[in-house]
C-alpha cells in the first residue's frame, strides 16, 4: 500500500506543485503585510488563518491527488452539484449579509464550490460516449450553468458569475460543442458589453438633457453600484472620494513601488490608511505587493501563475481521455480569468469585480476550491496518462 502511494506521488507534477505552493507564501506573507496596522487583533491575525487554510488544503489536495479523477468526477459530480445548488437557494433565505451582500452560509460562500461543481459536471457531460455534441448539448449546458449562475447574480456577485463564461466558453470550444452556436454567442456577448459601455459613456460624456441620460443609464438593465464602476472605468477622474477611491489608490500603490518595492511592511498606501484595509487583504492584494516588492516582485508573482497554467496545459495535453482534458481546460481557464482581472483591475485596466487572486488574496472558501480543484489536475497527471481501457 506505501508502495504504491510513493510510486503514485512520483508522478505529481513538481512545477505545478512548487508554484502552487509559492504562491501560498507569498499570499501569507503579504495577507500579514496588509493586516499589520489593523486595530482588532483578530483582523491582525488572518494570515494565521490563511496559512491554517492553506494546511487544511493540502491535506484535500494529496487526498484529491492520489484518488482517481475518473471515479471522481463521474460518480460524485452529480451529486457536489446538487449540493452546491441547495446551498445556493439557502444563501438568500438564511445566508449572512456582509458589506451589502448576502452570500456567506455556514461561515462559507457556496459560490466558490460551485465553480467547480459546474467544471466536474460539464467534463462528465462532454466525455461522455453518448453525448452528442449538437444543439442540445448546448442548451443543456445553458441549464447546468444558467441555475447556479442566477442564484448567484441573486446575491448579488455579478463577478462571480462572470468568471464562469471563459471558463464555459473554453470547455465547449475544447469539446467542440455546436461551434457555430459558441462564436455566434461570443459575437453577441461582445456586441452587448459593448453597447452597454457605449451607452453609459455617451450619457455621461456628451451634454444631453438629465432626463435623456438617466434613459441611457436605465437601457444598461445595470444595478446603481454597477454603473458607478463602469463610469469610474471609462472616466478615471470621475469621483475620486467614492466610487473611483480603491481604484485611484491602487494604482497609486503600484505605480510608487517603483522597479524593487518600498522593502517588505513598509508600504506607505496601506500604512497610512489610503488603501482601505477592508479590501488590502483581498481584492487589491496586488497593490500591497506591487508597492512593497515592486516590479521584480509582481513579475515573480506572474512568473508562477505561468509556471502554474503551463504546467497545467501539459498535464491536459497528455491526458488520454476527455474527462481529464476537460477538467483541466476548466479549472485553468478558471484561475487565469481570476489571475487576469484582480491584476487589470488594481492597475485600472478593467473595472472593479472583487474577484480574488487565487492562493494569494484572503479568502477561505476560495482558498480550498482552488486547493481542490488542482489536486483533481494533479490526478490527471497520476492517472491520466493511463489509458480509458485499461481502467
Amino acid at each position: 500500500m506505501l508502495k504504491t502511494i510513493l510510486s503514485r506521488l512520483q508522478r505529481l507534477n513538481p512545477l505545478l506543485f512548487a508554484c502552487m505552493a509559492g504562491l501560498i507564501v507569498i499570499g501569507v506573507t503579504f495577507v500579514y503585510s496588509a493586516c499589520s496596522v489593523r486595530g482588532d487583533p483578530e483582523l491582525r491575525m488572518l494570515y494565521m488563518r490563511h496559512a491554517e487554510v492553506g494546511v487544511a488544503g493540502l491535506v484535500i489536495y494529496l487526498a484529491l491527488a492520489l484518488t482517481n479523477y475518473r471515479i471522481v468526477i463521474r460518480r460524485w459530480s452529480g451529486l457536489v452539484y446538487l449540493v452546491c445548488l441547495v446551498l445556493l437557494v439557502l444563501v438568500p433565505l438564511i445566508g449572512e449579509v456582509r458589506m451589502g451582500a448576502q452570500r456567506w452560509l455556514f461561515g462559507i460562500q457556496p459560490s466558490e464550490p460551485a465553480k467547480l461543481a459546474i467544471i466536474m459536471m460539464l467534463a462528465w457531460l462532454y466525455s461522455r460516449r453518448e453525448t452528442k455534441r449538437g444543439v442540445l448539448t448546448f442548451l443543456l449546458t445553458l441549464v447546468v450553468v444558467g441555475v447556479p449562475a442566477a442564484l448567484i447574480l441573486m446575491q448579488p456577485d455579478l463577478g462571480t458569475a462572470m468568471v464562469l463564461i471563459p471558463t464555459v466558453f473554453a470547455m465547449l470550444f475544447v469539446a467542440r460543442v455546436a461551434p457555430r452556436i459558441v462564436w455566434t454567442c461570443v459575437l453577441v456577448g461582445a456586441t452587448v458589453v459593448t453597447l452597454v459601455l457605449g451607452l453609459i459613456y455617451t450619457a455621461e460624456k456628451t451634454d444631453l438633457p438629465q432626463e435623456r441620460r438617466e434613459q441611457l443609464i436605465e437601457m444598461t438593465q445595470l444595478k446603481p453600484h454597477q454603473v458607478r464602476r463602469l463610469q469610474v472605468f471609462l472616466f478615471p477622474d470621475k469621483d475620486l472620494h467614492g466610487s473611483g477611491y480603491n481604484r485611484r489608490q491602487s494604482e497609486i500603490a503600484v505605480g510608487s513601488g517603483g522597479v524593487w518595492g518600498k522593502g517588505y511592511l513598509k508600504g506607505e498606501q496601506y500604512m497610512l490608511g489610503y488603501l482601505p484595509p477592508s479590501v488590502s487583504s483581498n481584492d487589491f492584494i496586488f497593490a500591497v505587493l506591487a508597492e512593497e516588492a515592486g516590479f521584480a516582485g509582481s513579475l515573480t508573482v506572474l512568473l508562477l501563475f505561468l509556471g502554474l497554467l503551463s504546467s497545467g496545459l501539459w498535464i491536459a495535453f497528455h491526458c488520454q481521455d476527455d474527462t481529464g482534458r476537460l477538467f483541466c481546460v476548466g479549472v485553468l481557464t478558471l484561475t487565469f480569468s481570476h489571475m487576469f482581472i484582480n491584476i487589470a483591475m488594481t492597475i485600472g485596466m478593467m473595472p472593479i469585480t472583487g474577484l480574488p487572486l487565487p492562493f494569494i488574496s484572503y479568502g477561505r472558501t476560495f482558498m480550498l476550491t482552488m486547493m481542490a480543484a488542482f489536486g483533481m489536475v494533479q490526478s490527471v497527471s497520476i492517472y491520466g496518462r493511463e489509458s480509458e481501457i485499461r481502467f
